[in-house]
């Protein structure tokens, strides 16, 4: 038995027993344990699974009192069963596997590879051409997070290691634009939620407003997310890769310069953008057409509604999407395959290519349902309650909407879901707002209030960027080829990098009265010289020795 694995196993044992111990108590604490736990295990095993099912089983034990066989009850009966009664985590698992055989199709086709081609281009730098790529496809799949980061990180990680990409910059990239762009756009999945979030903490406050006009005021205040979006864009641009992430890339391009030339199988990149676009359009259009009373005449707003309307139709329809679209990638393979060359060796059967990417996708299918196991158990122990309980009253009044974004920051991290920070939060800050504003005028109350939203939105998606236990952090590692504890520990520089301007440059002056598309400037203009000071700060140390 290796010493890691000892290791692992000690911990494990350890952890449970402690969560006997605790199980009989009442202590605040106890809630903060299966995370930590979780991540410990995760470190040490380097294994995302196993942490997270130790997780899982040490929130179980404390949800039963200590108890081994009301433990067990717990775990099958609270935590996995009812995975299986949940339409969006169905929906989001048959979507993952369906999508790891539309892949695989596309691959076998050779379109992709002549799609990745013509992009590309020739020239130097293929690096940065296909980092601005994904960058690029990440804006372009809005409309859902998961979909985002499963689709890129899936569908073009052989065309990073082709260019000399590492696959822990592919899972940034597909991570950070899933989640930002998601948040950000007023035609997503995530807009329904998002919209009764803002009005349950406004109907807790006594109010009755526009969510969608408090949404879109809150637009310039997410300033995570929009830094978020711009750091990755400098990162790209100026080759800026801070902690190990620098390290990966470095490996990378060696690699590229040492590998031999080689051919690849390409086709028409139209038998890859077909398929593609069937995936990426039949999704919105499939929801305007459920949730629109009257398709015509057209107008984005109406679009915007239709969107709120389907939102409980929105697992079946990404369903429905891959099934199309894998299809359609069935199809284009076929015709592929008829136009090979005499003599070429036959490919694989349509099945046993979709089956293949189907296999592969399985395993990590068995990380998300064992993250959805932990959060299950963080939920019901109650520790994102505790944490917002700790902001009310704390903070001076400037200080809240910086104050919000951090909360939020720690409970999407600790417990690894933005919607449950979003559905824990909003109606808690929203109300605070009126009761500590007073007598405080309309336009001062008003203007914090949005702030508070913004602040919500972005401490949320901070979760989604770093947590080990987030979906979308398992998602967008397995469909990169990478350990999630890799992804988690080359995206945190990025992440905390963002927060830390989005509090100094954007929160913090914003609750001082200072306008929000300043502090938008601001911190964009920061991030963008920020590599000239690293590497001045870097020169300065190499003389120093």
């Amino acid at each position: 038995m290796s010493a890691r694995k000892a290791l692992c196993i000690g911990m494990s044992s350890v952890v449970l027993l402690l969560s006997f111990w605790l199980g009989a108590g009442e202590s605040m604490w106890r809630s903060f344990l299966p995370s930590l736990a979780a991540l410990l295990v995760v470190v040490v095993s380097r294994s995302a699974l196993v942490g997270l099912l130790v997780g899982a089983c040490c929130g179980a034990i404390l949800l039963s009192g200590g108890s081994m066989v009301g433990a067990f009850e717990q775990l099958v009966l609270h935590q996995f069963g009812p995975i299986f009664g949940s339409s969006w985590k169905l929906s989001a698992m048959l979507f993952t596997l369906i999508l790891g055989g539309f892949v695989a199709l596309v691959e076998a086709g050779g379109g992709l590879q002549g799609l990745v081609r013509r992009l590309l281009g020739a020239g130097r730098a293929p690096h940065k051409r296909m980092q601005t790529t994904v960058f690029g496809f990440g804006l372009l799949v809005f409309f859902d997070g998961l979909a985002n980061t499963m689709l890129i990180g899936r569908l073009l990680r052989s065309a990073a290691d082709r260019c000399g990409v590492s696959r822990v910059k592919l899972a940034y990239l597909a991570d950070t634009t899933g989640s930002a762009v998601a948040c950000l756009a007023f035609i997503s999945t995530w807009i329904a939620f998002q919209l009764s979030m803002i009005r349950e903490g406004f109907e807790l406050a006594g109010q009755e407003v526009s969510a969608y006009g408090y949404f879109f005021r809150s637009l310039p205040t997410n300033y995570y997310c929009w830094f978020a979006l711009a750091l990755a864009l400098v990162c790209v641009w100026r080759e800026f890769n801070p902690g190990s992430m620098g390290a990966a890339e470095a490996k990378a391009r060696t690699a590229l310069a040492d590998a031999e030339e080689s051919e690849v199988h390409a086709s028409h990149w139209g038998l890859a953008i077909v398929p593609i676009a069937v995936l990426t359009l039949s999704i919105p259009v499939l929801t305007y057409v459920i949730g629109s009373e009257a398709l015509l005449p057209f107008s984005l707003g109406k679009f915007a509604e239709a969107y709120g309307r389907a939102e409980g139709y929105v697992p079946q329809i990404l369903v429905a999407s891959s099934v199309l679209a894998s299809l359609v990638a069935a199809v284009a393979y076929a015709v592929a395959r008829g136009r090979a060359e005499p003599g070429a060796a036959p490919g694989q059967s349509v099945g046993s290519v979709f089956l293949g990417g189907v296999r592969e996708i399985a395993v990590p299918v068995c990380i998300l349902i064992a993250a959805w196991m932990l959060g299950a158990a963080i939920s019901q122990l109650g520790t994102a309650a505790w944490l917002s309980e700790a902001l009310e009253g704390r903070l001076p009044l400037a200080l809240l909407p910086a104050g919000i974004f951090l909360l939020g920051a720690v409970i999407s991290f600790s417990t690894g879901t933005s919607w449950g920070t979003m559905g824990v939060l909003m109606p808690l800050a929203i109300p605070v707002i009126f009761s500590l504003t007073g007598e405080a005028a309309d336009v001062e109350r008003d203007r914090l209030v949005v702030a508070a939203i913004g602040a919500v939105f972005s401490g949320a998606v901070f979760g989604d960027h770093c947590s080990p236990f987030s979906d979308t952090t398992i998602v967008a590692s397995i469909a990169s080829g990478v350990e999630p504890l890799d992804h988690v520990s080359t995206q945190l520089p990025f992440a905390l990098i963002a927060a830390a301007v989005a509090v100094a440059v954007g929160f913090v002056p914003l609750g001082f009265g200072l306008p929000a598309w300043i502090g938008l400037l601001a911190g964009a203009g920061l991030l963008w010289v920020l590599p000239g000071f690293r590497k001045r700060s870097v020169r300065a140390c190499s003389r120093a020795v």
